[in-house]
């Protein structure tokens, strides 16, 4: 999806999020968030107005590469990773299986298996971010799930913490900071 944007973005001389979103068939705010990160990277620059008084971009003279990804605060987002390939890649299907979701998560660097997508989906189930949307057949079809819960753009991981539990109380005692005891 950034990947096809960018390349887009290379190809024209000028653009504007409406522009590029319909060169790549993406939504318009789903480009404008795109530009903004790459804006705030210094990758693309603000060129004027075009049609409709729309802020008009330009890829920076020399800039090949496909920016970093970055907060609004300008930190770097971890990328490049399966969970943050997959979850990028449902945020932008809505509806998807595990092999589409594999398909869409592959990269040169990161290789995404459709049992990859299958153990995040179910992970995510659990977590009430995705929902089974069509039931799957066992070696007939495959379950079809729904994204419900879209949190942003980092994605949702599981995590192992430890802390004490006091059988007595029914709680926890102690949850350790940072998985330090």
């Amino acid at each position: 999806m950034e990947q096809a944007s960018w390349a887009a973005a290379l190809r024209l001389n000028s653009f504007t999020c409406y522009s590029l979103a319909a060169e790549v068939h993406l939504g318009a705010e789903v480009v404008r968030e795109i530009v903004a990160d790459w804006r705030r990277s210094g990758a693309v620059v603000e060129i004027g107005r075009g049609d409709k008084n729309r802020l008009r971009f330009a890829v920076k003279e020399g800039q090949t590469e496909l920016p970093r990804r970055t907060r609004r605060d300008g930190t770097y987002l971890r990328t490049g990773t399966a969970q943050g390939n997959m979850w990028r890649a449902m945020r932008g299907l809505g509806t998807f299986t595990p092999t589409d979701l594999a398909a869409h998560s592959n990269t040169t660097d990161v290789k995404v298996s459709v049992e990859d997508a299958l153990a995040y989906c179910q992970m995510l189930v659990r977590s009430a971010h995705i929902r089974v949307h069509r039931k799957g057949l066992p070696g007939r079809r495959e379950a079809v799930y729904r994204l419900i819960r879209n949190t942003g753009p980092l994605p949702p991981c599981e995590r192992r913490i430890r802390a004490v539990w006091d059988e007595n109380l029914q709680e926890y005692a102690h949850i350790a900071d940072g998985g330090r005891t």
